[in-house]
């Protein structure tokens, strides 16, 4: 028999926003009273993986059981018109858990049946009354199962059933009605006798691992903590409040801080300076943790590293853009904006060469957010925290004799002499560094220098330069982002115009190359306004020649008129 019809009523019952299912826990609801128990006891695992089986498609639950974490929204039932459900589960080994998150999608005017009520002596002459003292929070329809397991031994106090919803005795119950009945238990607001809380260290540690899986689930890279406030996440670049979670107030964010923080940082918690470490969790992942104090009090911001690294095919990498990859000497540049996935897309390089080549990878980041295992190619990641930092590991690094060397973030003309003159000594040198346009990273790179360098930075770019890669992310209509890409690839023209300091002609030539592979950015933004995936005016405000990109679509045929008073 599905319980999910009847879990479902649960919440409409109670008018509640959300109800959750955790293993070791009480079911219960989030309401605008606050939250209401139930059950009178905690579900097992094999209760709550029951319950997502019949809530999720296979395709989620396979997800559910390699990520972790896994999110599907049911569409609206005809036993519930004018509603949907969101459903969010997330599991660390046995700990598994479920929120079932109500969406109103219409607005008809809701009437609540009312029961036709049996006696209870007529349903439950086995059961003791209830003691006076009990005090009873709203119904809660809970399904007959759980009811029938709740049973108690005589050192706990028994369930109280007060009214029982099916009809009466003499009508013989559908299919459909004996599906859905079940009774309605009341709710009390304390523990029961013999029941005692767990330690603070416990619920503290649990309430954190619960909020990075929900928050995982949920798409977000962030997890951030502030005392005074309910904890927020970035999904899709976005801060946005969890939802379904309480207020924090300082001595909860330091509970939370310091069950998680090594003993090394704990002082620096306590004296308001800001401290790092990472910490792994089972099925989620690695997690860069931050604490911080402000105004509010303590705070902390927790980032979620990818367990793997997403490839070139999950990226939809171009195959003019995998080839670069297979570059066995030279230099190509990743290039974008501030959060436009630039780490991402060279992850995605790095992990193309270590699948497809025999060679000696060498990275040099800022922050290891992907660890890459080892598969056809020796793979060895650094982490520099300084400018400085990273051009002694630079030096270090060719000095083990790297067939690829990875250089995260590129912003000195010391770093980038040494980038040049690896890739001219037979190494494929791939560097980040932000402009929003080919033509911007090129000139970026030549700005580094002083003026009396510049020619033979512009001689050694046309020499060795391979290809440059900008990527930009735009926000979907339905939801998500989606990254745009230009690419710049050094045909004898653009090695020309390079040399020759003449970068203001990069745009006519990476026009006329689109026959060698070469992409315009404005080309790719049109193209996702064309297929109906981007708004216009999303494009519109990622473009660097707006001029260009409106004519664009204008040969295209698509109405520009949203955004012309902009141009």
């Amino acid at each position: 028999m599905s319980l999910v019809p009847s879990l479902l009523r649960a919440i409409l019952l109670i008018d509640a926003d959300a109800l959750v299912l955790h293993v070791g826990d009480k079911p219960y609801v989030l309401s605008p009273a606050g939250q209401v128990d139930l059950a009178p006891r905690a579900m097992s695992y094999e209760e709550v993986t029951g319950v997502i089986t019949q809530l999720l498609p296979a395709d989620q639950q396979h997800a559910l059981q390699e990520f972790g974490a896994a999110q599907h929204e049911l569409i609206e039932l005809p036993d519930f018109p004018g509603v949907q459900f969101n459903v969010v589960a997330a599991r660390g080994g046995d700990d598994v858990w479920v929120e079932i998150r109500r969406k109103v999608v219409a607005a008809p005017e809701r009437v609540r049946p009312e029961p036709r009520i049996a006696p209870v002596q007529e349903r439950s002459r086995d059961l003791p009354p209830p003691a006076a003292s009990v005090e009873f929070a709203a119904p809660v329809l809970v399904p007959r199962e759980a009811v029938a397991a709740a049973h108690v031994t005589e050192t706990e106090p028994p369930p109280v059933i007060r009214r029982i919803i099916e009809p009466p005795l003499t009508e013989p119950l559908s299919p459909r009605e004996a599906a859905h009945s079940a009774v309605v238990l009341p709710l009390t607001r304390t523990l029961p006798r013999g029941e005692t809380p767990p330690p603070l260290a416990d619920q503290a540690l649990a309430g954190l691992d619960r909020l990075l899986r929900l928050a995982a689930a949920r798409g977000a890279s962030t997890l951030f903590l502030s005392s005074d406030t309910r904890p927020s996440i970035r999904v899709d670049g976005e801060v946005q409040a969890l939802e379904s979670t309480p207020m924090l107030g300082p001595n909860d964010v330091e509970s939370l801080l310091l069950t998680l923080m090594p003993d090394r940082n704990a002082e620096a918690l306590r004296t308001g300076a800001t401290t790092e470490w990472i910490c792994d969790f089972p099925d989620l992942g690695r997690v860069r943790c931050m604490s911080f104090r402000d105004h509010r009090g303590p705070g902390g911001v927790f980032r979620i590293m990818p367990t793997r690294a997403v490839t070139s095919q999950q990226l939809g990498l171009s195959p003019e853009i995998q080839a670069l990859a297979g570059e066995t000497e030279g230099l190509v540049l990743v290039a974008g904006p501030r959060s436009s996935g630039k780490r991402t897309l060279m992850s995605a390089l790095v992990d193309l060469i270590n699948r497809t080549r025999r060679a000696h990878i060498i990275t040099i980041e800022r922050e290891i957010n992907v660890v890459h295992d080892r598969a056809s190619s020796f793979i060895s990641q650094r982490e520099a925290r300084g400018a400085g930092e990273m051009i002694d590991m630079a030096r270090v690094a060719l000095r083990e004799d790297p067939d690829v060397l990875i250089l995260e973030s590129v912003r000195s003309a010391e770093l980038m002499t040494l980038a040049l003159d690896a890739a001219a000594s037979g190494r494929l040198v791939v560097c980040g560094l932000p402009a929003h346009n080919a033509t911007g990273a090129i000139d970026a790179i030549i700005d580094l220098f002083p003026p009396d360098t510049r020619r033979q930075v512009q001689i050694s770019l046309a020499q060795n330069l391979r290809g440059v890669i900008v990527q930009v992310l735009l926000n979907k209509i339905a939801g998500g982002r989606l990254a745009a890409r230009e690419l710049l690839l050094n045909t004898p023209a653009v090695a020309g115009v390079i040399a020759e300091g003449k970068t203001s002609q990069l745009p006519l030539v990476i026009e006329g190359g689109r026959k060698h592979g070469m992409v315009p950015l404005n080309d790719a933004l049109a193209g996702f306004v064309q297929s109906g995936a981007v708004d216009v005016r999303e494009a519109f405000q990622r473009s660097q020649d707006r001029a260009g990109f409106l004519a664009t679509l204008q040969r295209q045929g698509i109405d520009t008129s949203s955004v012309e008073r902009f141009a």
